[in-house]
């Protein structure tokens, strides 16, 4: 049997276990049924012996007051004629020991004789041969001399039995063995026909087509693996709308701020004054400013969708990090004369998460809270308690959502009633993916009149086994 297929094939693997199973209870059941065959011959011929013994101790009588045999040649004949077996015989006289008749020495009289009328049975080899002897005490009348009558054979008749009973419970099991493997041959190949179905079909499929398999179709032990790869290729698919989605909005979004390059670029060309063509080359740098901004933040959602942000989750100080931003976000505040502060506890927030994923999360908070804002307006970032852990607030008092509902504004490349090139739209995007990378919830209102407020609630860094396994789940499923 080729090795291969049996460690390959599902129907090798079991035909073999099932054969070894089979191969393993017959050898114990055989070894069973011999015993039981050698027991029950050696019952049924001990009584036959039983019967010949007491037929011989019948034929000796007293005469004369000699004890004597009376063993007609016919009935010599019958007694020795035994199937092909060797049978030896005597009769012993108690008294003193003395073999009166007999075909052979069966050996020292035994010590333990049996009870007058019963018969004993022993073994013994003669002359290099096992035989089994049948003796029976009959005491003769008037002068009550006891008489020891043995008749031994061979055993060739016990042993055959033995044998055969062996043999058939071989053949049983060998025709046991042969039904099993074309029940299971048969079997396996009716349970596999499903599986077959949805080879085809998968096959018959092309590389865009990841639509969930009937998992009905396979048997009840199989639907687990089926459901699992859906599964996966739902992930896939979710993968591949994801990169789709990225190519397109990215060439979408890139497209205008390309366009304003190229036009500043050709509108330079045709200026003549010296002035004239510093205003375009400023134009061109903040148009190449914006697309630098949009490509990274493209970026930064597309990594983070994907999983290939290394998930490096611990203890974050979420006050420092917010110190950090806002600092880094003060020249720009500045530029539009925005009053940007901070309100919190003193001291560390401990959050768990990743530093660098935290600070990207509050620069696009302040960053769209600076764009968005009202020029010569405030702007908080604050920090507090919350009985889930810790919240983070970003707040502006400009003119809000607008027309936008708030279910929509963390939709990637909304924008509000601004000029267009205010932004790209991605900002509360990305804040969304981190803020569900750290187990975080995000949402933001804007009361008529009130600017608009970004609200990030953290768990405890206390607890952070759920974070990190919610944190990792994305990571690992990319």
């Amino acid at each position: 049997m080729n090795a291969a297929w049996v460690r390959d094939s599902l129907r090798g693997a079991l035909i073999v276990r099932l054969v070894t199973a089979f191969a393993l209870i017959g050898l114990v059941a055989g070894s069973i049924a011999y015993k039981f065959g050698e027991r029950y011959a050696n019952l049924a011929y001990d009584r036959s012996l039983s019967d010949d013994v007491v037929t011989l101790a019948g034929q000796v009588e007293m005469s004369s007051g000699q004890v004597q045999v009376n063993l007609p040649p016919a009935a010599r004949i019958w007694l020795l004629a035994n199937e092909g077996e060797r049978v030896l015989y005597r009769v012993v006289d108690l008294r003193d020991g003395r073999q009166i008749d007999g075909n052979a020495d069966l050996g020292p009289v035994p010590i333990n004789r049996p009870p007058q009328g019963s018969t004993r049975f022993r073994d013994a080899t003669i002359e290099g041969t096992e035989f089994r002897i049948g003796a029976v005490v009959r005491v003769l009348d008037p002068d009550d001399v006891p008489v020891l009558a043995e008749v031994g054979e061979t055993l060739g008749r016990r042993q055959r039995v033995a044998q055969q009973t062996l043999a058939g419970s071989l053949l049983l099991f060998g025709l046991m063995i042969a039904v099993a493997v074309a029940l299971v041959w048969t079997s396996i190949d009716r349970a596999l026909t499903p599986l077959g179905e949805l080879e085809a079909e998968a096959a018959k499929r092309s590389g865009s087509n990841l639509t969930a398999l009937e998992p009905a179709l396979a048997p009840r032990e199989v639907r687990g693996l089926i459901l699992a790869i859906n599964r996966m290729m739902k992930r896939v698919s979710d993968s591949i709308e994801a990169q789709s989605r990225f190519i397109a909005n990215a060439a979408h979004q890139l497209r205008t701020p390309i366009a304003g390059l190229r036009l500043q670029a050709q509108l330079a060309q045709d200026e003549l004054s010296t002035a004239a063509t510093r205003s375009r080359l400023v134009e061109i740098d903040r148009s190449a400013a914006r697309a630098a901004h949009v490509i990274d933040q493209l970026l930064t959602l597309s990594k983070s969708e994907a999983g290939s942000i290394p998930a490096n989750f611990g203890p974050v100080d979420l006050a420092e990090v917010a110190a950090q931003v806002i600092h880094r976000h003060l020249p720009a505040a500045e530029g539009r004369d925005v009053d940007l502060g901070y309100s919190g506890p003193p001291g560390p927030v401990p959050v768990f998460g990743n530093e660098t994923l935290l600070a990207e999360l509050a620069s696009n908070l302040v960053d769209n809270a600076l764009r968005y804002g009202r020029r010569s307006g405030v702007v908080t970032v604050r920090i507090a308690h919350s009985e889930r852990g810790v919240v983070l607030e970003v707040i502006d008092d400009g003119p809000g959502l607008g027309a936008l509902a708030p279910a929509t504004v963390f939709n990637r490349f909304q924008r509000g009633d601004v000029a267009a090139d205010s932004g790209a739209g991605l900002g509360l995007a990305i804040v969304k993916e981190i803020a569900e990378r750290h187990s975080a919830s995000v949402t933001c209102e804007s009361p008529p009149g009130a600017g608009f407020r970004v609200t990030v609630e953290f768990p405890a860094a206390a607890s952070p086994r759920a974070a990190a396994a919610s944190a990792a789940a994305p990571a690992d499923s990319a």
